[in-house]
């Protein structure tokens, strides 16, 4: 069974992926690289790989009206619901579907590229990462949130181990592609390899509150590249996927309420340090 890497989701998933992951993993994340950016009022923000927009209306609530944000993002469906979103809020933003490795934007036109938990996806990277530093003016910055190993995301880890042993392990894949570059060491060497030198870095820690895992836990793998794999198992395999993550976390529950630690790393290169 192939199994795909690179969440390239149909429109239904990704709106899965909006109303599921967004609001309980991946929306925190997304604030919390706009923050660590500290993007200003009135500055112009590139949202690369943006996906349903997270980061982007994030930071056009931040730049306000005297600035400008564009999300861009090559899968077409990820690109529909983030417009379709930001139209409901009133939050303006500029939506654009194109590859990372090839920006449609001039040399040196915003102040701050953001790349959310997307370069490991990338096929080009270093050229990606090269486009976004052409982007950036010479006062600017580019922020950078990439998951730290699945050793230290126990609710990912939990889910690649279950899936692996009870459904297969070419349906983790899925989920594991999103730990391609979570080492530290490889990471600096892609930068290095870019030219480009961190000014600051660190391990954000994120303690989640997540829905109750016995609904959250097939929920959540339908937003993923891992659907259809969960789907053609039989009902007491996706049971069995459930319970293992459940007891896995068992020490993350109190009083029926789940709260888990996500960590990223978050990286910035600032231009004028």
């Amino acid at each position: 069974m192939t199994t795909s890497t690179q969440w390239q989701l149909a429109r239904e998933s990704a709106e899965r992926y909006q109303t599921i992951l967004t609001p309980t993993i991946l929306g925190p994340f997304a604030q919390a690289l706009v923050d660590f950016a500290q993007v200003q009022q009135g500055e112009r923000v590139v949202d690369v790989g943006c996906g349903t927009g997270a980061a982007a209306r994030y930071a056009a609530e931040v730049v306000g009206s005297a600035g400008h944000v564009v999300g861009i993002d090559v899968n077409a469906s990820m690109i529909d619901v983030a417009r379709s979103l930001s139209a409901e809020a009133g939050v303006p933003v500029e939506w654009r579907e194109a590859d990372a490795a090839d920006l449609p934007l001039a040399d040196s036109s915003v102040d701050v590229a953001l790349c959310a938990q997307t370069l490991q996806f990338l096929a080009k990277k270093q050229q990606s990462l090269s486009e976004m530093e052409r982007v950036i003016k010479t006062s600017g910055r580019l922020a950078l949130s990439l998951w730290c190993p699945l050793v230290d995301n126990p609710y990912f880890a939990a889910l690649v181990a279950a899936v692996s042993e009870h459904v297969s392990p070419a349906t983790a894949v899925g989920l594991r592609a999103a730990f391609a570059l979570s080492e530290a060491a490889d990471i600096e060497r892609l930068l290095q390899s870019a030219a480009l030198r961190p000014t600051r870095r660190e391990v954000g820690q994120l303690d989640l509150p997540l829905p109750p895992l016995a609904e959250f836990v097939p929920r959540h793998i339908s937003a993923t590249p891992m659907a259809a794999g969960f789907r053609a198992a039989s009902r007491p395999e996706q049971q069995r996927v459930v319970g293992e993550v459940i007891t896995s976390l068992s020490q993350y529950e109190a009083n029926g309420r789940w709260r888990i630690p996500f960590r990223s790393h978050m990286i910035l290169i600032d231009r004028l340090v």
